[in-house]
């Protein structure tokens, strides 16, 4: 994906991508690699050495943002002086769930001993442990620095934001790329590394931040990784990303037309698009569900049989 993005955001992710390196660096040193005798013990004596670099982490990520936030909105074109000045200290030294680092990082420990309960040897644990403890790391640089960068959009009255991507992406980020929101609250998953864009909503269409490009920029294998089999071969054909994945949410088996088939319940209101096609035809959700592409997959009689289900479940535009 090859967003064309303001080079004052390109440069502070640059700078926002080496801080999380650096940390978990550190993290997976102090980590190492021997499990020790103890796994509780072990904690007890390095928590505070695993907690002091991830706030080292966090203090550093947060420094600027405000700045940051003025500078991109400055090279958009939309100049915007803050109502109010800014203080990100309290984002420094806790989880962003307001537990102490400490108590989130026990968590890995946790993962490890929970692994060691289900027959694996204390070695393969504590490798197992360490990823744990690298999403903890990763999630809590990113999301310090992700508040800091929403109250400098929040002291500017006319400010909003665009999600950018880092890939690779999971689906539901990627259909969020492009949007541009108000509110600077920002939606993510644990392990999620996007970012804010600062823009106002006149110029948020300038930044190409789009799904369809992150989806035409990865390999095959890729697609059908994020977006599932049937899912990306759908979007290969034409279908709208955001409709593909958000169906998924609604996915359940029934029996349809006689066979066990995927359906979904998500967009069949009168206000979806698939639930508009589906009373178009004088029918309903109840006796006409919308299949998922998987199930269409499935009937399917040839290619064009394909598109003309996808197009009749709100997938596929005519």
């Amino acid at each position: 994906m090859a967003p064309l993005l303001p080079q004052s955001s390109a440069e502070y992710y640059d700078e926002q991508r080496a801080i999380t390196a650096r940390v978990l660096i550190a993290a997976r040193d102090i980590w190492g690699t021997r499990p020790p005798a103890e796994f509780d013990t072990w904690f007890a004596a390095n928590a505070d050495r695993l907690a002091a670099a991830i706030r080292l982490g966090q203090r550093k990520a947060v420094q600027g943002a405000d700045d940051y936030v003025g500078d991109v909105l400055d090279e958009l074109g939309t100049p915007m002086d803050p109502d109010a000045g800014i203080d990100t200290s309290p984002l420094v030294g806790v989880a962003s769930d307001g537990r102490e680092l400490e108590g989130l990082l026990y968590g890995a420990v946790i993962a490890a001993k929970h692994q060691v309960g289900q027959g694996l040897s204390p070695a393969a644990a504590w490798a197992g442990g360490v990823k744990t403890l690298l999403v903890y790391t990763q999630t809590q640089i990113a999301d310090a620095s992700r508040a800091a960068v929403g109250l400098g959009i929040t002291a500017r009255r006319n400010a909003g934001y665009v999600r950018m991507l880092n890939p690779p992406s999971c689906s539901r980020c990627a259909i969020l790329a492009g949007r541009w929101y108000r509110k600077a609250s920002f939606l993510r998953h644990p392990g999620c590394d996007c970012r804010h864009i600062p823009a106002a909503e006149d110029r948020a269409g300038d930044l190409r931040t789009d799904p369809q490009l992150y989806f035409d920029s990865l390999t095959t294998k890729q697609q059908t990784e994020i977006f599932t089999v049937a899912g990306a071969e759908a979007i290969r054909e034409g279908a709208d990303p955001a409709q593909i994945v958000n169906a998924r949410r609604g996915m359940k088996l029934a029996g349809v037309y006689g066979r066990e088939l995927l359906i979904t319940t998500e967009g069949v209101t009168k206000h979806g698009l698939a639930g508009r096609r589906i009373r178009e035809r004088g029918r309903t959700p109840k006796r006409t569900p919308r299949l998922m592409p998987e199930a269409i997959y499935e009937i399917g009689e040839d290619r064009a049989d394909v598109l003309r289900l996808l197009q009749l479940n709100g997938y596929l535009n005519p």
